[in-house]
């Protein structure tokens, strides 16, 4: 009967965390914001948006989306490391490793504060992010 008590007190211990038992291995899987490090500088007209992602994640180029308001702006791609991931859920797709940086142009006059990027990646060990949502400023 005690060996049953001490095991239900076990369980709760780990019911009442806020963290799903599956990553209870920190070696697993880390945080979102460990894995894609994003940086924003900005340069006169322009903003300058990089990533550092960490080794065995990978960050989906076709993910990154970036609005001011509800309108997408678009952006050119300065320095990535990037290749073709072969994904059971999206396909080939294309995928950036280690680092990227985009530069976002024509933002005189747009009001910083409204920009939203928007990014997804995956761990190579299977466990994909939601989407992330990072402000400019």
């Amino acid at each position: 009967m005690r060996i049953i008590v001490i095991i239900l007190l076990s369980l709760n211990l780990y019911s009442n965390s806020n963290v799903p038992l599956f990553l209870i291995d920190q070696n697993t899987v880390l945080p979102a914001s460990k894995v894609f490090n994003i940086e924003t500088s900005i340069n006169d007209d322009a903003v300058i948006i990089s990533w550092e992602i960490e080794e065995g994640y990978y960050l989906y180029a076709k993910s990154i989306n970036i609005k001011n308001d509800y309108e997408t702006l678009e952006f050119e791609v300065l320095e990535s490391e990037e290749s073709i991931q072969n994904d059971e859920f999206f396909g080939e797709s294309k995928i950036y490793r280690n680092k990227a940086l985009i530069k976002l142009n024509g933002v005189t006059g747009l009001d910083l504060n409204n920009i939203l990027i928007k990014y997804q990646g995956c761990a190579d060990a299977g466990f994909c992010y939601p989407v992330q949502i990072h402000k400019i400023l």
